[in-house]
């Protein structure tokens, strides 16, 4: 018999068993001419679901810097390099740039996005925004094929759900809405995509998808520290999804293993050891303010409760719920208690249907790895609270969600020949869960605005946060330098004034606070009050720059060159890329006729900040009045390009 009859005669056969059933065919038969492909309808699914989470953050493309931004990119003077800064990007932590001080954070595949963002577009930061929304609705695309691919056993509506349930989560404004969390979502997309073909290579056996698992695993880990959880997920996956034995299973949770123990070993050798609790400030993470550990493990299960009340109910939201907005709980607190028990019966429950491969357990156990760095128990972090440390985590709570919603309406999680549209009753159940996710992320975004409009709604939400009265009261100092009528600068300035001194009424050692209330005094010329709250700040940060900066304004204005000097120095001494300091130190030189001396610090300042015309314009001056002319032209020509207002 010819191929051409064998076809023929399939073909018969399975007709007359069409007819004899009496079944339809199935609407979303999951068929390719590849081993484990995925029907043209799947990929539909997945290019709307990509489109449906750019939509959702649309309203973002006009934002501006906010929060971390700033130290990352617009007022990071290594990003701002671009290209030619990519260099000093991978060999420094993510904020070098930004302060002269350790810092604990290693994640140069976001950095260089930035800097060669900015080379393309500077100051730009719409396509900033733009590229977080693509890359969010590529990420959901990506985990609807995973899911899929997984799960191609169940009822397509699972995966579907679960993917629509994670794109409109409100908890996720956070990662999108702010540019900084590019690190969250270059991550998560990454280690999705890396499993994604990691299935290829199970199905085909080919070694190319197991390299480019590998790969796209190792360069989620230089976005951002917690791609090391996947480590775990790995195995997790393959147990409830594949039918590897455990041996290929060890063999390649090895693999993953190799790229996260480079990952630890360049990260060590860029920026030493991992953040130590001593070195964690009581604003940023309340619980180290604890006097004891059974205090500290109460306040860490106080604040998991409310990561899983915001999963259910993410309203409202915040951007800080640090010190002292929630106090410090004991043991005695029912919340405490009870997020105790829901946590460990999580945990409890889904071991006990681990055997069984239940759905549920893998939700729950998805859910957990992935979430276990940010919880302060295994290890304490630098933050007590923040809705970005709930992405990567999400997708079990909403694979838990789309399971909980089948079985309340009854739709079978096997697969179906059923239209994925027949259970109207869910379908409407999940269109309102959607719709009203969808709704607060929309509301939401407005508030990522800028730092102004952010801080303005989460002040109601927290109004008893030291930092976020102090970062309240910088914005609110913002309106007013950039206000027009005195009475309203007035009006801004003892507006901010008060969040001021209402954060050192809630932290009497926020140095910060007391500095900038020492600059609200300067500005009345109150200059007694100034250097009263300037010596408060010195008193709890001694080694404080920007507070001898300050200080060195009132001195100078005073006429006291020798004092101002002075502490020009200190400032420079404890931040040798101050700015304003070393401008100004240059300056004092330059009235005392030492030009030596000033050319030594406008260099030392351009070194740092080349782009700056006052900066240029003062060293070219410097050397003119050096007698060296021909040396400080260039740096004249380039302050007048980039301010001709100075030729005046």
């Amino acid at each position: 018999m010819n191929r051409r009859c064998r076809i023929r005669c399939a073909h018969k056969v399975f007709s007359m068993a069409t007819r004899k059933t009496k079944q339809k065919p199935k609407p979303l038969a999951r068929k390719s001419a590849t081993p484990g492909g995925l029907a043209p309808m799947m990929m539909g699914m997945a290019v709307a679901i990509a489109l449906f989470g750019c939509l959702l953050y649309a309203n973002t493309i006009g934002h501006g810097y906010v929060l971390d931004d700033f130290s990352v990119i617009k007022e990071n003077f290594v990003t701002q390099r671009g290209i030619a800064g990519i260099p000093e990007l991978w060999s420094n932590h993510s904020r070098h740039g930004y302060w002269n001080s350790p810092g604990e954070l290693y994640r140069p595949i976001p950095m260089t996005m930035f800097a060669l963002e900015w080379e393309l577009a500077p100051d730009q930061p719409w396509l900033s925004h733009l590229i977080n929304i693509l890359l969010y609705g590529l990420t959901g695309a990506i985990l609807f094929l995973t899911l899929a691919r997984w799960m191609k056993n169940c009822n397509v509506l699972l995966p579907l759900l679960a993917t629509l349930f994670f794109m409109a989560h409100p908890v996720h404004v956070e990662v999108v809405a702010n540019i900084k969390s590019r690190d969250e979502i270059v991550m998560f997309l990454l280690c999705v995509t890396s499993l994604h073909l990691l299935w290829r290579h199970l199905e085909s056996r080919r070694v190319m998808p197991l390299v480019l698992a590998l790969l796209a695993y190792t360069v989620a880990l230089f976005s951002k520290e917690n791609a090391v959880t996947f480590v775990a997920i790995v195995p997790l996956a393959m147990y409830f999804f594949s039918k590897e034995n455990l041996r290929k299973m060890a063999w390649v949770t090895l693999l993953y293993a190799l790229p996260a123990v480079l990952f630890v070993v360049v990260r060590r050798l860029v920026i030493g050891d991992m953040l130590h609790p001593g070195s964690i400030s009581v604003l940023d993470n309340f619980l180290v303010g604890a006097p004891d550990k059974s205090a500290f493990l109460a306040g860490a299960f106080l604040m998991l409760g409310k990561y899983l009340w915001t999963l259910v109910f993410p309203h409202p939201l915040g951007s800080d719920f640090g010190y002292n907005q929630i106090p410090l709980p004991g043991w005695g607190d029912w919340r405490v208690l009870l997020s105790l028990a829901v946590w460990v019966g999580m945990g409890v429950f889904a071991l006990m249907r681990l055997k069984k491969k239940d759905l549920w357990a893998f939700a729950i156990l998805f859910f957990l790895i992935n979430f276990s760095i940010f919880t302060n128990v295994l290890v304490t972090i630098g933050t007590s609270y923040g809705d970005r440390l709930l992405y990567a985590a999400s997708p079990g709570f909403a694979l838990a969600l789309a399971l909980g919603l089948m079985k309340i309406f009854r739709e079978n999680t096997a697969v179906t020949q059923e239209g994925i549209f027949q259970n109207k009753a869910l379908w409407s159940a999940a269109a309102v869960i959607v719709l009203l996710y969808s709704v607060k992320t929309l509301t939401r975004n407005a508030d990522w605005l800028d730092s102004y409009t952010l801080y303005e709604a989460d002040i109601e939400v927290a109004p008893h946060s030291a930092k976020l009265n102090f970062h309240y009261g910088l914005e609110i100092v913002q309106k007013g330098l950039n206000a027009q009528d005195d009475v309203e600068k007035k009006r801004y300035y003892d507006r901010a004034k008060e969040h001021f001194a209402k954060a050192v009424d809630i932290y009497p050692s926020y140095h910060d606070a007391y500095s900038q209330l020492g600059l609200a005094y300067y500005r009345e010329r109150n200059y007694e009050k100034a250097m009263e709250n300037y010596n408060l700040a010195l008193r709890y940060k001694p080694n404080f720059p920007l507070v001898y900066s300050n200080m060195g304004i009132i001195y100078f204005e005073q006429g006291d060159l020798v004092r101002a000097k002075e502490v020009y120095e200190k400032a420079v001494q404890y931040d040798p890329r101050m700015k304003d300091a070393l401008r100004n130190l240059g300056a004092v030189n330059a009235m005392e006729k030492n030009f030596q001396e000033a050319i030594k610090w406008f260099s030392q300042a351009e070194k740092y900040w080349p782009e700056d015309a006052t900066i240029n314009f003062y060293l070219g001056s410097a050397y003119k009045d050096a007698g060296q002319e021909e040396k400080g032209r260039p740096y004249l020509e380039k302050a007048y390009r980039l301010d001709p207002s100075l030729k005046k």
